[in-house]
């Protein structure tokens, strides 16, 4: 199972296998495998995942990994529906319209919380870095 991810998509309770080494990704709809998993964002043109590593949290965008720490900069923008999510150390800048399946987060006061708006929160809170590092 080298190079191999499990993901979810927790607003859509999706799952997909992510093969780093080759970029293919497989799509079903129940759990294969027990335990924590990534998390992934899909939508026409984009694929973003995240995922733990024994050296922490991996974002993986246009088949390449990148460590998140918090001394990058990651932010979120919104403007209506639109949202912009960056990674300004990676030059990653993905545009993208808020799901009409977002969750809602009792602890943020926001009512439309996502992925991108959950790493933005927290990649600089250590709690992040413990849920993300494989031990």
């Amino acid at each position: 199972m080298k190079g191999l991810v499990e993901l979810m998509n927790y607003e859509i309770y999706e799952f997909c296998m992510l093969n780093k080494s080759i970029g293919k990704v497989e799509f079903y709809k129940k759990q294969n495998y027990s335990g924590f998993t990534g998390l992934y964002f899909k939508d026409d043109t984009t694929f973003f995942a995240i995922y733990p590593t024994e050296n922490g949290p991996i974002a993986y965008y246009k088949a390449k990994e990148y460590e998140i720490n918090p001394n990058l900069t990651i932010s979120l923008m919104k403007s209506g529906k639109n949202r912009k999510f960056c990674i300004k150390e990676y030059n990653i800048e993905i545009d993208y319209i808020e799901s009409p399946y977002i969750g809602f987060d009792c602890w943020s006061g926001e009512i439309d919380v996502d992925l991108f708006f959950m790493i933005a929160e927290t990649y600089t809170n250590q709690d992040f870095y413990e849920q993300y590092t494989l031990k």
